[in-house]
């Protein structure tokens, strides 16, 4: 019997929940916020020099990446916070104060999770554009963006202002207070922001998914993708990528440029992390950017 996507999420629901209970005790434990410090970055970020005739991708830490496109700011999963809710701490602190931030031309939230989708941060962002989230997790919204706030089914797409932003499939589940992980649907989903001469695929988490990734690397030529890598290191995680297994996807993607991130943040350090990662990426050589956080590419077309 052929294992559809529908059938998968129901098992998912059904068979990860004591896992999931598992896995945040183990957090807990390991990352508990009482006896870890925060590191500062070693690298800040600086926005008001920015020119706004280049595209640049700074990376804030774990999925929340400052995208530039030209006149276009697009932020991703934004969180700031130090811990996800008091338990499991940041390694490194934010290279860069939200108050900071440049008006945001759009947002968008991969997924409802704590890590992705944190209301903190969103209600002191300053967006002008569209807030857009996967169906379902609008709930979760701060009410000072609801009015903003789209929910997009994969391959939903929305365009203001020329900038073109697609819902694409991710495979992950929902579940942001655990129990509702029985009733929310499928709350999250990738994306492919374009804007002029410029394509870039922001996963959010997702398993592995080959057919999938071939489809939209055929609908859209992209320059850059923005891939998770952790926290999984062993193969056929059903819901998230490692870093050869981002190799895999960015071959699929046929994107031009491969930058790693959801790592050493929040659920493992840098140090733990960037072994493994490097060795994985080798392969791909000057086409796999690695940023410490606080870093950037610039991306001038090539």
């Amino acid at each position: 019997m052929e294992l559809t996507y529908s059938s998968l999420g129901l098992i998912l629901k059904m068979k990860t929940f004591p896992l999931l209970l598992i896995f945040i005790l183990i957090l807990s434990l390991n990352n508990c916020f009482v006896f870890r410090s925060i590191e500062k970055p070693s690298h800040t970020i600086k926005i008001e020099s920015e020119s706004l005739d280049q595209v640049k991708i700074h990376w804030i830490g774990h999925a929340t990446m400052l995208i530039q496109i030209y006149d276009k700011w697009i932020l991703t999963d934004p969180n700031f916070s130090d811990s996800l809710g008091l338990v499991v701490k940041r390694y490194i602190y934010p290279p860069t104060d939200l108050e900071y931030l440049p008006i945001m031309d759009a947002v968008i939230i991969s997924h409802t999770h704590f890590d992705h989708l944190d209301k903190s941060t969103l209600s002191s962002l300053k967006i002008k554009g569209n807030l857009l989230v996967p169906k379902g997790a609008g709930f979760y919204i701060p009410k000072i963006h609801r009015e903003n706030t789209i929910e997009m089914l994969p391959w939903d797409q929305v365009n203001k202002n020329e900038l073109e932003i697609t819902a694409v499939p991710a495979r992950h589940f929902g579940g942001r207070w655990l129990l509702d992980n029985l009733w929310d649907g499928d709350p999250y989903t990738g994306y492919v922001i374009k804007y002029k001469d410029v394509t870039i695929y922001f996963a959010g988490d997702t398993g592995y998914q080959p057919k999938v990734f071939k489809e939209i690397g055929k609908k859209f030529d992209i320059d850059i993708a923005l891939l998770p890598v952790g926290p999984s290191k062993g193969p056929n995680n059903p819901v998230h990528i490692n870093p050869s297994e981002a190799v895999d996807t960015y071959l699929d993607l046929n994107a031009k440029y491969l930058i790693p991130m959801h790592y050493g943040t929040f659920y493992r350090s840098m140090d733990s992390e960037l072994p493994d990662l490097m060795k994985a990426l080798e392969p791909l050589g000057k086409k796999a950017i690695v940023l410490s956080i606080g870093e950037s590419f610039q991306f001038k077309g090539d």
